[in-house]
């Protein structure tokens, strides 16, 4: 950008600088190597991200592989890549929203349990958008899978097509796991 859109003054293209990427909600990432312009006059910036999409499945994978648990930061970011509301977040993972809701306002922490199921679903959802589709709606499956208490070991019945012959994708599934 040559002129400020603000001021119509000059820009100063700044190369060596790192960007500090708030736009995601995480006030932690630093980005290199990215065009930045800046206003001498008013101090009016301007910065060229190319590949959102890819920044932030790199800024989920350094969540999703980190040792420690999840910041409430970190699961918001992370739920809002999966295009879920709360609740809907809440429900995949069998928690209350309140409960939900404090962990992500950093007023309460979670299980190990909730962290890496969070985790998961991110990872399928990443896999199946980039076309590697292992499984079929992970976020339904998860809400309907271990919601009651076992009344009674219910019988499992599977024929020999049930496991000779080879399994198409997806395997996994709201529909496959009745």
């Amino acid at each position: 950008m040559d002129q400020c859109w603000k001021c119509g003054h000059a820009m100063t293209v700044i190369k060596s600088e790192p960007y500090r990427y708030s736009e995601g909600g995480l006030d932690n990432i630093f980005l290199y190597g990215i065009v930045q312009s800046r206003c001498l006059d008013c101090g009016e910036e301007v910065v060229t991200i190319p590949n959102i999409k890819g920044l932030h499945l790199a800024i989920a994978r350094n969540f999703v592989c980190k040792e420690e648990m999840l910041t409430g930061d970190e699961a918001r970011f992370l739920r809002k890549e999966l295009r879920l509301k709360s609740k809907e977040m809440a429900a995949s993972l069998s928690m209350k929203p309140e409960t939900y809701s404090r962990w992500e306002n950093e007023k309460q922490g979670v299980s190990s349990t909730c962290d890496k199921e969070l985790r998961l679903m991110y990872i399928l959802n990443a896999t199946e958008e980039e076309g590697r589709v292992l499984h079929k709606n992970i976020r339904g499956m998860m809400t309907a899978m271990a919601v009651r208490p076992v009344s009674e070991p219910k019988r499992i019945e599977l024929s020999a097509a049930d496991w000779l012959v080879p399994i198409a994708q997806p395997i996994f599934g709201v529909d496959l796991c009745r």
